[in-house]
């Protein structure tokens, strides 16, 4: 259940923002095995000029960045972050987004420090609790 927030110029259509959501979710599902029903998303459009970044930083050709924030309980496998980095890139890049747009950070925290309303109660409910 990982929760996802999107930065994005405010000069992206909201059809596209939707293809973007859309394909950040596959992306997830896809590299972490999570259940396609466990979407958490936040799309912050933002005024283009108040994106700042470095064109080409590590050698890449940014031009409009898209940039992503998701959060989630610890416990994946180097192997597992980075064959979701790559299925996020390619979903995203099917929905048009150029690979070197993309910019992806993972953040990991434990079950013990999420709520999730009232289903979240009992500690054994918690978000990456072992069954």
């Amino acid at each position: 259940m990982p929760l996802v927030r999107i930065d994005l110029p405010d000069t992206t259509s909201a059809e596209q923002r939707r293809a973007i959501g859309d394909a950040v979710h596959a992306g997830l599902v896809e590299g972490l095995a999570m259940p396609a029903d466990d979407r958490f998303q936040v799309l912050r459009a933002s005024p283009a000029a108040s994106f700042s970044f470095d064109p080409h930083f590590m050698g890449g050709t940014r031009r409009s960045p898209v940039f992503l924030e998701v959060l989630l309980v610890r416990g994946y496998s180097t192997e597992v972050k980075r064959a979701t980095f790559a299925a996020v890139a390619r979903h995203l890049e099917a929905a048009g987004v150029r690979p070197d747009d993309v910019f992806l950070a993972l953040h990991e925290n434990g079950g013990e420090d999420w709520y999730v309303g009232r289903a979240g109660d009992a500690d054994e409910d918690r978000p990456g609790d072992e069954p």
